[in-house]
């Protein structure tokens, strides 16, 4: 694996000494193993639009691990009707880099799956049918123009798709850049350039904002999981990006580690990462920020407004889709043994958070937080270093979304065999 610049699935490496013993918060929000400990309600019969109907999947590298060779995508099913979530039935693994956990993976249209390897500098690409399975896109694995001998950036968000799923952006933090591929209407990818990010710049996480209009790219320190400034592009009809007047955002309060558009494209949330657990004060907040609509400032950012939060957000997972407005926040405790509670908040058309009926949550607890498409099911990721053995544990818990922002979750965790990137998505 590199090293440096690109560290994989940075919300594993800082717990290194959290132990796998006992029924206390942690191990109970996470549904560890066949622990005793119970989840709140049957939420898969609510949510925001209505009863899920169709099972989704989860997307995991397996990257040959913890006495594993095994080199592949593993693919788990959520069946909203058994209340089961495990592998998925009659599932054959592709074939990816052993020991790679990956640059990251993103599911475009819902219906295609990509993950990158810097390793090999390549992008394998696979269509999901109606079972789960997967099936290799013609092309793929596709090469990548990005110097260096791999690809991406550090952090969860380094490869990302704009909403329609029509555009795949890879952050490249050995070169200062960002690549961007065309997505085909069968799912192939096409280069659309390699585009520079500001002087100085190491672009990691990235988001776009709600409508696709725009892309907007941190400048972090992996060491520290610290952002210092946000650049800010406008995305042609082509996907060709150039910055927006005013970019990049750099001055106090613009310092963020993550940021996630949300669907009107009017907002920017975001969160600085701070933590004690990385070795930085922690930062009890979220942060909101305008997006300009029009003008020579189009694409611009300004600040809205500040959230409280219980505990510092390491991550921050946003609903993309008009069936809700919410924004869930994630995070380590501060010595490092366990994951803070779940914290929930809406957002109003003016920017205002508030916070979501029942929270902050004690279960699922997790570092990192994926919606499916529908934005009905919400999926938190948390990884466990045994201390003894040094054999890591990930578990991917489903909950899902109801009535004012609520959380419930009605079906148990799932082990990964590794930890790596993962992604959701939604059956065809």
């Amino acid at each position: 694996m590199m090293t440096s610049v690109r560290t994989l699935w940075v919300a594993v490496a800082v717990l290194t000494t959290l132990w796998l013993a006992g029924c206390d918060h942690y191990v109970c929000g996470t549904t560890f193993g066949n622990s005793s400990c119970t989840s709140s309600g049957n939420g898969l019969t609510q949510g925001n639009g209505g009863t899920p109907t169709s099972a989704a999947f989860v997307y995991a590298v397996d990257e040959g691990t913890n006495g594993a060779a095994n080199g592949t995508i593993d693919g788990y099913a959520l069946d909203t009707t058994a209340l089961t979530f495990g592998p998925i039935s009659s599932y054959t693994a592709p074939t990816v880099p052993v020991n790679n956990g990956g640059t990251g993976m993103a599911v475009a249209q819902g219906i295609y799956l990509y993950a990158a390897f810097g390793s090999v500098n390549q992008i394998f690409g696979w269509t999901i049918t109606s079972s789960g399975a997967l099936t290799s896109l013609a092309g793929s694995p596709f090469s990548s123009a990005a110097a260096g001998g791999y690809i991406g950036g550090v952090g969860q968000d380094n490869m990302i798709v704009n909403p329609a799923g029509t555009l795949l952006f890879i952050s490249d933090a050995v070169t200062s850049s960002v690549s961007v591929y065309s997505i085909a209407s069968g799912g192939g990818l096409a280069s659309v350039g390699n585009f520079a990010c500001p002087t100085g710049f190491t672009p990691m996480n990235m988001t776009t904002d709600g409508l696709g209009k725009y892309l907007y790219v941190v400048d972090g320190t992996d060491s520290t999981h610290q952002g210092h400034g946000i650049a800010a592009f406008s995305i042609g009809s082509t996907g060709a990006l150039s910055p927006v007047a005013g970019s990049p955002f750099t001055t106090t309060g613009y310092n963020m580690w993550q940021v996630k558009g949300e669907p009107t494209g009017k907002f920017l949330i975001g969160t600085s990462g701070s933590t004690v657990a990385y070795g930085v004060p922690d930062d009890p907040n979220l942060y909101v920020f305008g997006i300009t609509q029009s003008g020579t400032g189009a694409g611009g950012l300004t600040q809205v407004t500040t959230q409280a939060t219980n505990n510092s957000p390491f991550s921050i997972a946003v609903q993309s889709n008009t069936n809700g407005n919410l924004i869930y926040a994630f995070g380590f405790n501060d010595t490092a043994t366990g994951f803070n509670p779940i914290e929930g908040f809406a957002i109003s058309s003016t920017g205002a958070l508030t916070p979501a009926s029942g929270e902050p949550f004690g279960f699922g607890e997790g570092s990192w937080g994926q919606f499916d498409q529908s934005g009905r099911l919400l999926f938190s990721y948390a990884s466990f270093v045994n201390a003894g053995t040094g054999v890591v544990t990930t578990q991917i818990s489903p909950l899902t979304v109801g009535s004012g922002g609520t959380l419930s979750q009605p079906v148990s965790s799932t082990t990964l065999v590794t930890p790596g990137f993962w992604a959701v998505a939604d059956a065809p």
